[in-house]
């Protein structure tokens, strides 16, 4: 299980200086300044500090497990190099393949699943959530199976703007008690490159998902507008992709 490095690593640091500090001890006499060259018991647990912070912030992070989203191929082989690029170093990674309507879109669950196993992860580190038939349940059926797994740091790859997107829908369930207040969940940002069009879609669809929940995750709706908009959006961006593949 990932334990909070950077922050073990930092209070390492702090505690060397502190104890290099007063390991510092130098005289004046006569006008000049002297540094007493003794190697005192302080210096000694400062220098163990410091190298000690300096092996922990230099290690590789672990995660507790790997999210990858579904969308559409192109996204998803994406999303998936960027989770595998992240977790290969770790034999036993778990990565979990989410997203709405898995049972009905079984070709782009497949995809990524076949992309994971030509990397060599074994069938029993990858997970499947499939029960969610909106991005909204989609995220806290997520959370759910995550925690089941008893996972605490996870890593999500996608776009910048749908990570934004899952982190406001968590920020949202830890305030009102979806997730549990005892429960430390972190989230690790794995951003993908994306399109202007994508980013403009997802700037959109960050916006409606807000607009849906100005009430809470429990009293969500949907306004009559959303799904028109989204699909104007989402064709104008598939043309901008198509155009920006053309160009390469």
């Amino acid at each position: 299980m990932m334990r909070h490095k950077n922050r073990w690593g930092f209070l390492s640091l702090l505690i060397s200086i502190i104890f290099l500090f007063v390991s510092f001890n130098p005289t004046i006499s006569g006008g000049t300044i002297g540094i007493n060259t003794n190697i005192s018991f302080s210096f000694i647990i400062g220098l163990m500090f410091f190298i000690l912070a300096l092996v922990v912030l230099a290690s590789r992070q672990t995660l507790d497990a790997i999210l990858i989203p579904t969308g559409d191929l192109s996204p998803d082989l994406k999303r998936t190099k960027r989770a595998y690029a992240e977790g290969k170093e770790r034999k036993d990674q778990v990565y979990l393949i989410t997203g709405v309507d898995l049972a009905v879109n079984k070709a782009e669950t497949y995809g990524i699943y076949k992309q994971l196993r030509s990397h060599g992860v074994p069938p029993r580190n990858i997970r499947i959530e499939g029960r969610s038939k909106t991005t909204l349940e989609n995220v806290l059926e997520s959370l759910k199976k995550l925690k089941d797994m008893g996972a605490h740091d996870v890593g999500i790859a996608s776009y910048g703007t749908h990570l934004d997107r899952f982190e406001y829908v968590i920020k949202k369930a830890k305030e009102e008690g979806i997730i549990e207040p005892g429960y430390a969940f972190r989230v690790h940002r794995l951003p993908v490159q994306e399109t202007w069009g994508e980013h403009i879609y997802g700037v959109v669809s960050n916006l409606l998902y807000r607009y849906e929940l100005r009430k809470g995750l429990k009293n969500a709706e949907k306004p009559w507008f959303h799904e028109p908009i989204k699909k104007v959006i989402s064709y104008f961006a598939e043309k901008a992709k198509g155009r920006h593949t053309k160009g390469k």
